[in-house]
């Protein structure tokens, strides 16, 4: 059965969500980058441009602690 990912965080910008990222793989643990531009609502055309960081779901509370020291 294949592990599922999760988001383990959102970032306003690419350089943050790289930061969290290299750091989550100094840690061991593998992470991807999701850059994602949609419009939340679209009545009002606002949009939502995050980056999001994806990591196997069963290294989410390790992960957690390591960005809650940098980014939290």
């Amino acid at each position: 059965m294949e592990e599922q990912n999760v988001i383990v965080g959102e970032f306003e910008n690419k350089l943050c969500a790289e930061i969290a990222r290299r750091d989550l793989e100094v840690a061991g643990i593998s992470a991807n980058i999701l850059e994602e531009k949609s419009n939340v609502f679209i009545v009002f055309s606002e949009q939502n441009n995050t980056v999001q960081l994806v990591i196997p779901g069963a290294q989410m509370e390790k992960a957690k602690k390591i960005l809650e020291t940098r980014f939290y």
